[in-house]
Formats: structure tokens, C-alpha cells, sequence
């Protein structure tokens, strides 16, 4: 009998909380989906950091003092085109103990590519990417791939399967908390720090959205940018906040099951 999961898969939807996907030995062998890895971790009071678009000098060191003050390992989903310009961030953040991880060579929309030259472009993007990181991934036994912009495809998919290091990837990670931004001036439900500051909010507006939404879905993996100093700000608000607190605890990637 078919499980829930695979009648799910043979419909072309996307994962959901509403089946349990049952293990087989292809699917942890290849594990790169033709949809987003959604709803990961909430309701575990676990949080999980995740940092995408860096390195950026003067933000990503910034976001490093404070997971080092704290003990939080992050998860950063990094642009391979900046490894030779911040090799020493590189290096920090392996030394320290996060995880590196995959989020293209140039943050381009994977879901846009079209042309006679699309499945060279994917693979310079994503196997391009791996080969420039690989040697700062050495702090997880699986390789993470988060999409720009979340933005994903089956042909995507299908293309970098057929590689040797693309079927050893998990994911497309996407988030549960920080994607979108839903306040007013009384109220912030929930906020994205790209949005905050191109809205022109404070850093402690931002931070009442990711605190808030954090509550209301009781952990889960947290989406943050480090390209601006503000959202090294938030980050140490945010770190700072549910560290004081013991009904949270901060948990690496690698324990989620994905």
C-alpha cells in the first residue's frame, strides 16, 4: 500500500504537515526535492539559525562575536563568488563551529533560468557553488542547499540530481520564521529583516516581529540576512532574548529531521 507521502509525491504537492514522510533508503541517498522543504521545525520550542547572502566584512563578524558569546551555532547559506574576497570569514566560521552551506555562486533565481544554455547554468550556479565552499563544509556530514529567493523548480531539481554532488544535497531549506513582514504601528506580528529596513523600521520594530512570530509558532528555523549592520543588531537582540530563556533552546540544522 502507497503511503501518504508518495500519493503526495505522485501529485505534484508540496510537502505539508499534513502526512509523515516515511524514509526510504533512495530518498535519504537523494534527498534534493522538486519543492521546498516547508513547516520544519515549529512547535518544538527549538530554534534554528539560519543566515543567507553573506559573507559580508563588518556584519558577518558582527553576527560571529555574538553566536560565540551565546554558544548558537548557525547554519549560513553563503554566496561562493564572495570565498576569495573573505576567506578568513570563511575559515571563522568552520573554525567556530557553524555550518556552511549552499546558496548558489551568485544568488541568481533558479526557477528563471531559461535558454538553450539552462542546465550550464544551474550547475555553474549550484555545482559551482560547491566546489568553491567545500573545503568550509566539513562541520556537517550533509550538504544544505537553500534556493534565492526560495524560488525552485522539478526541471531544477532534475538537472542537479543527475550530478554526483547535487544527489547528496538536502533540501531546498526554506524557513519558518523571518519571510515576511506583517506589522503596524501598534502591532508587528511578524517581520523579515530585509524588509524592515527597506521600510525604513527600527531594529527593535524588526525584532518585536521575529520575537512574536517565534512565540506564536514556538520555534522553528529563523531566516536572517548579513548584509546589513542592522540585522547584526537584530540577531544579537534575538540571540540575547531566547538565551535568557528556558522554555527555548537553540539547536543546529543537523538535529532537524529534514
Amino acid at each position: 500500500m502507497k503511503t501518504l507521502a508518495t500519493l503526495a509525491l505522485l501529485c505534484g504537492m508540496a510537502t505539508t504537515q499534513a502526512y509523515v514522510e516515511v524514509p526510504t533508503e533512495t530518498s535519504m541517498q537523494k534527498d534534493l526535492r522538486d519543492y521546498n522543504k516547508e513547516r520544519i521545525h515549529i512547535g518544538t520550542k527549538e530554534i534554528v539559525i539560519t543566515i543567507d547572502d553573506g559573507p559580508t566584512r563588518g556584519v558577518t563578524d558582527k553576527i560571529l562575536d555574538t553566536l560565540k558569546k551565546h554558544n548558537v551555532q548557525a547554519t549560513f547559506f553563503v554566496i561562493a563568488s564572495k570565498v576569495n574576497k573573505n576567506r578568513d570569514i570563511f575559515q571563522r566560521m568552520l573554525d567556530e563551529g557553524h555550518i556552511v552551506a549552499n546558496h548558489t555562486m551568485t544568488h541568481a533565481n533558479l526557477a528563471n533560468i531559461r535558454g538553450l544554455f539552462k542546465t550550464k547554468k544551474l550547475k555553474e550556479e549550484l555545482l559551482g557553488a560547491h566546489d568553491a565552499i567545500e573545503s568550509y563544509m566539513g562541520n556537517s556530514s550533509k550538504y544544505y542547499f537553500r534556493a534565492p529567493y526560495g524560488a525552485w523548480s522539478p526541471k531544477a531539481a532534475k538537472v542537479i540530481n543527475k550530478s554526483e554532488h547535487g544527489s547528496n544535497y538536502f533540501g531546498p531549506v526554506f524557513w519558518d520564521i523571518g519571510g515576511d513582514i506583517d506589522g503596524s504601528l501598534f502591532k508587528v506580528k511578524k517581520a523579515a529583516d530585509w524588509a524592515c529596513w527597506s521600510k525604513r523600521w527600527s531594529v527593535n520594530k524588526c525584532f518585536k516581529g521575529y520575537k512574536n512570530e517565534t512565540e506564536q509558532k514556538k520555534g522553528g528555523v529563523v531566516l536572517f540576512h548579513d548584509l546589513n549592520k542592522k540585522s547584526a543588531e537584530l540577531i544579537e537582540k534575538y540571540v540575547e532574548e531566547f538565551s535568557d530563556r528556558p522554555d527555548y533552546d537553540f539547536v543546529s540544522l543537523d538535529e532537524v529531521k529534514l
